[in-house]
């Protein structure tokens, strides 16, 4: 009987050991090599996913106060950046117009102040050049009182405005009797208004109420009937009123005289606009009817002319309710 043969292979680690250690370097230069090759794949896609945005910055650098025209690119943009090319772009209109009237307010002002500042200048002037009686230092005094009367105005319809624009102006808003209102303006105006042979009437207005600054909104009317006054003629009528329709509560000054042509009617309530049928006399140094359009701003209302050429001329001043 034959015994079973038993055979045995031996294998040391170590071989296997080193195979092992062979894939792990493999594996991990493989995942170096990917890992550099997949940063430098996708530093080069962003580098040139954000070259539209580089020359939205170049554009944005280029812009300041004398170069507000450059508008960015909106159609030449990716659609992820198009929404806030139009944003800007719209922002910078808003800041070109804002400069853009700043700069003409700025240029108004400065030409509305040298003309008084000139009269003072020259009449003193004037008056030092030789010796003046009594009676002539006193008319030189009251003429120059009168230019400093108008500078005072032109600082505080000035300050006003500045202080409107910025929201600095707190509203004190009651329920106002409407024909209390209108009948105290009118007493206020009546004798001028006979002095310069114009009829001066109020409309009946019912038991209508408006919520709003008793001063604000005696100032806004007031601005409209001292315009409206001088520019009716004699024998012509200026009259107030007043109306609601359910949504808005709206107070008129309608007068008669030359209307205002149709290429103002736009501009009329514009900072220093002058338009012989549209604008104040001198005391108003053309900031009447910008006073009143902030006003109404501020009532959270809106201020209207509407105007026939050689007929009517209305403005009205619409509250809510």
């Amino acid at each position: 009987r034959q015994r079973p043969l038993q055979v045995t292979l031996v294998r040391t680690r170590s071989d296997r050991l080193a195979i092992l250690r062979r894939y792990a370097f493999d594996l991990l230069g493989a995942l170096v090599a990917g890992t550099l090759v997949a940063a430098a794949l996708g530093f080069a896609a962003v580098k040139r996913g954000l070259r539209p945005l580089y020359g939205v910055i170049a554009r944005a650098d280029a812009i300041h106060a004398q170069r507000l025209a450059v508008r960015m690119p909106a159609a030449e943009l990716p659609a992820e950046l198009r929404a806030l090319a139009v944003a800007f772009n719209a922002m910078l209109d808003r800041l070109e117009e804002g400069v853009q009237r700043l700069s003409g307010f700025a240029a108004d002002l400065a030409h509305d102040l040298r003309t008084p500042v000139n009269a003072l200048m020259m009449q003193t002037q004037v008056a030092l050049a030789r010796e003046r009686t009594a009676d002539e230092h006193e008319a030189l005094l009251a003429s120059n009182l009168e230019e400093y009367e108008r500078l005072a105005r032109m600082i505080e319809n000035t300050l006003f405005l500045a202080r409107a624009d910025n929201a600095q102006l707190a509203l004190a808003s009651t329920a106002l009797d409407v024909r209390a209102e209108l009948e105290h303006i009118r007493e206020y105006f009546e004798m001028l208004a006979e002095d310069k042979g114009i009829r001066f009437g109020l409309d009946d207005v019912g038991g209508l109420r408006v919520h709003a600054d008793p001063v604000l909104l005696r100032r806004a009317v007031n601005n409209l009937v001292s315009n409206a006054i001088a520019h009716t003629p004699r024998g012509g009528v200026v009259s107030l009123g007043a109306a609601s329709d359910g949504q808005w509560v709206t107070l008129s000054v309608e007068n008669s005289g030359d209307g205002i042509a149709p290429e103002h009617l736009e501009r009329v309530f514009e900072r220093y606009y002058r338009a012989d049928a549209a604008r104040g006399a001198g005391s108003s140094v053309g900031l009447g009817l910008s006073i009143v359009r902030a006003i109404m701003r501020l009532h959270g209302g809106t201020a209207e002319v509407d105007s026939v050429p050689g007929g009517r001329t209305v403005f009205s001043l619409r509250f809510p309710p």
